[in-house]
């Protein structure tokens, strides 16, 4: 048998044939999984999530992606849904949709992540760290539409959410990175008894179950198991200790978070810069505003050379504010006249500075343009594929095939 669908076609494979392939192979894995499904339900949802992601999709043959990387890369920018949302880019929302989904993960049981597609369902989004997505879900509803279930490239809603992500990175400039594919799309009914015992009352029904896994986040005051951007002052400090000690709960918040996502601390740093160099803040949805990265919010900014938004942190020019949502935040202004935007930091990339572990990996990547770049492939793809182990194939795409 060729070893892609496109391979297939090339040597005049009929639909019909590549489809047959795909159900034996289905089958196959079924009868080899049956064991594990029954072994994992005595290990509570995460156990079964597990069993039945293994059991319920063949391992996909390699595919080509250029085409698929070229629509989305394009639509990113070159829409007008594109061009008139905020900086012309929907790049940084779609990878922090792709984060948010990845973000559910929890290596204690299993359970979350990306393989499910369960941000397609009312539960997850209606969680209030996944607000604003609404460009984000139509502009993944059309690449579902030409390359989804049903189509010649037959990729999961999941897949693509992942995909979108990652494209969106390299098209703001960052580095390439090479995707895999196989995620499962879970119906309602299969999550809902998936994270039963998982997810408690949740979304917008408040229905046990909800076909999701939030609700059940130890540092986010919501539930959420993303993570918070503030939880305040540690109530048992003065003002005159130091900003590590007062900034505790945030700072514990975001360790705890990672650590449960299966991070240690550098990895932590990694993965927070590697996303917030990007997009801005909107008062509307989270309360906070303004970029973290005034200069060029949709471009990578993590300069081998020069300055950049690493350098930001280090300037010491930061200064505790309230944003026109309530929010408190810290802005740093570098002139430019009335009406010009300050720079941005939440209280938990604060947190990367205040706190003594983190802060040392900070100033390392600072300092290592290059490294925190191949580091942030490796936490990227760790974040992407948590969950989904025994589950993906490597695209045969040119240029991301090692």
């Amino acid at each position: 048998m060729p070893r892609s669908i496109q391979e297939a076609r090339k040597q005049g494979f009929t639909q019909e044939n590549i489809d047959r392939h795909l159900q034996m192979a289905a089958a196959s894995s079924e009868q080899g999984g049956g064991a594990a499904a029954v072994a994992g339900a005595s290990k509570g949802a995460a156990g079964a999530a597990g069993a039945a992601g293994a059991a319920g999709a063949a391992s996909p043959l390699p595919l080509d992606l250029t085409e698929v990387r070229g629509y989305l890369a394009q639509a990113m920018t070159g829409t007008q849904a594109a061009r008139s949302h905020d900086d012309g880019s929907l790049a940084p929302l779609l990878l922090r949709y792709a984060w948010h989904l990845c973000g559910t993960y929890s290596r204690h049981d299993g359970s979350g992540g990306s393989n499910g597609g369960t941000m397609r369902f009312e539960a997850e989004r209606a969680d209030p760290e996944n607000a604003g997505f609404g460009k984000a879900h139509a502009f993944l509803a059309a690449a579902t539409e030409r390359y989804g279930a049903g189509t010649p490239m037959c990729l999961s809603s999941a897949d693509l959410q992942v995909l979108a992500g990652t494209v969106a990175i390299e098209a703001m400039g960052g580095p390439q990175m090479r995707f895999s594919r196989g995620r499962r799309d879970f119906s309602l009914q299969e999550a809902q008894t998936l994270y039963r015992g998982v997810c408690p009352a949740s979304g917008a029904s408040g229905a046990r179950g909800g076909g999701c896994p939030f609700g059940d986040g130890a540092h986010n005051p919501s539930g959420s198991r993303l993570p918070a951007a503030d939880l305040g002052v540690n109530p048992a400090c003065p003002r005159s200790s130091d900003m590590a000690q007062r900034e505790k709960p945030t700072i514990d918040g975001v360790r705890g978070t990672f650590q449960r996502l299966g991070f240690d601390d550098k990895e932590t740093v990694c993965l927070i810069v590697l996303g917030h160099q990007f997009g801005r803040c909107h008062p509307d949805v989270s309360g906070f505003e303004h970029p973290w990265y005034v200069f060029d919010p949709t471009h990578w900014s993590i300069y081998e050379h020069g300055l950049g938004y690493l350098s930001a942190y280090f300037m010491g020019r930061y200064e505790q504010a309230t944003s026109s949502g309530g929010k408190r935040q810290w802005n740093m202004s570098l002139g430019g006249g009335p009406g010009s935007e300050p720079f941005m930091m939440l209280p938990s990339d604060m947190a990367l500075l205040y706190d003594a572990q983190f802060r040392e990996h900070l100033q390392f990547y600072d300092r290592n343009r290059r490294a925190f770049k191949s580091d942030a492939v490796r936490a990227w793809t760790k974040l992407t594929e948590a969950g989904c182990e025994g589950l993906l194939t490597p695209e045969q795409t040119k240029g991301y095939t090692t």
